[in-house]
């Protein structure tokens, strides 16, 4: 039978860019009304297996109270409730039961927890975070007909087109930990993880990136103003915190349009690698600081071919029309 998975952070599009920006806040009745329209575009193409991670907001439950009679949906045993342990182990269990694919509700930083987990379960991210390179901005309810759609047609050749694999950032600290971001990786030298965010470019002074998209908000709108990258290809950006290179500006935030220094950048392939030692600061992963590193540590970076499958929601649709 055919299987959803679905993770929804009741916490995305909620942390402190709301205060030092002008972040949107979506709430999670949005959030559960998302959910109930895409499981209608799903349950319209015939999938009938859903399985929820659950909350302490209840996001599911509108769900739940609507097609309770007409469709089969289990909670997962996360054992946690909001978190990202939450996020980790839902995101395997659902690979575990080998789902057809995964509604992801976050932003980047979503996303990359659940990428870590995931193996080769397609995910369907839909943009309810703060910076939403990663996920997109789609009517739920059209991406529950692609999703449906694609599930139907799983096996036939033109199938396999609608799903394609992403690249990653890897970190590894002193060999033994390692860590992933999908679309941007920064070296800040804030000594703290504070609030995790990041809103003041002159904490940069390392930043590599998958994406360098101008539509984009967030630390990848910087390095839209200075190439676009090719496929299999990411950037590496130094800055200069006293005010020498190229001067830019970038929306780095919602509402928060910040000047920065450029001293060097290059683009990157799959078979180089970044090394850094003593330095002091924070590793932010997808926009957030993640990692306190210190002088004694050693670090690599570097891009990666195996980052998460994605349905190529609008590939669905025309190829559906078609």
């Amino acid at each position: 039978m055919s299987s959803v998975g679905i993770i929804a952070n009741p916490s995305a599009g909620k942390d402190i860019r709301r205060l030092v920006a002008s972040g949107r806040v979506i709430s999670n009745q949005e959030k559960a009304n998302i959910i109930t329209r895409f499981v209608k575009g799903l349950s319209f193409k015939g999938v009938k297996e859903l399985y929820f991670m659950p909350d302490k907001s209840g996001l599911f439950r509108p769900c739940l109270e609507e097609f309770q009679k007409e469709l089969d949906i289990k909670l997962l045993d996360t054992k946690h409730y909001d978190g990202p342990e939450q996020t980790l182990l839902a995101a395997e269990l659902i690979n575990q039961k080998g789902c057809d694919c995964a509604l992801v509700l976050g932003g980047d930083g979503t996303n990359r927890l659940v990428a870590k987990k995931i193996g080769n379960i397609p995910l369907v991210p839909i943009s309810t975070g703060t910076n939403n390179a990663f996920p997109i901005n789609i009517d739920p309810t059209v991406a529950g007909l692609a999703a449906g759609f694609y599930i139907q047609t799983k096996g036939r050749r033109f199938n396999r087109n609608l799903i394609s694999q992403k690249s990653k950032l890897s970190v590894i600290i002193d060999k033994n930990h390692e860590e992933i971001a999908l679309i941007d990786l920064a070296i800040s030298n804030q000594n703290f993880i504070g609030s995790k965010a990041i809103w003041d470019p002159n904490v940069l002074d390392h930043l590599f990136l998958t994406q360098s998209n101008p539509l984009s908000i967030g630390l990848s709108a910087i390095g839209s103003k200075v190439t676009s990258i090719p496929k299999n290809k990411a950037i590496k950006l130094d800055f200069s915190n006293d005010n020498e290179g190229e001067k830019i500006y970038a929306p780095i935030a919602p509402g928060l349009i910040s000047e920065i220094y450029i001293k060097d950048w290059q683009l990157f392939s799959y078979k180089e690698k970044f090394n850094f030692s003593n330095y002091s600061g924070t590793i932010a992963l997808d926009g957030e600081r993640e990692i306190e590193i210190y002088r004694r540590n050693k670090i690599e970076i570097s891009l990666k071919k195996q980052g998460p499958y994605v349905l190529d929601v609008i590939k669905s649709v025309h190829q559906e029309n078609f």
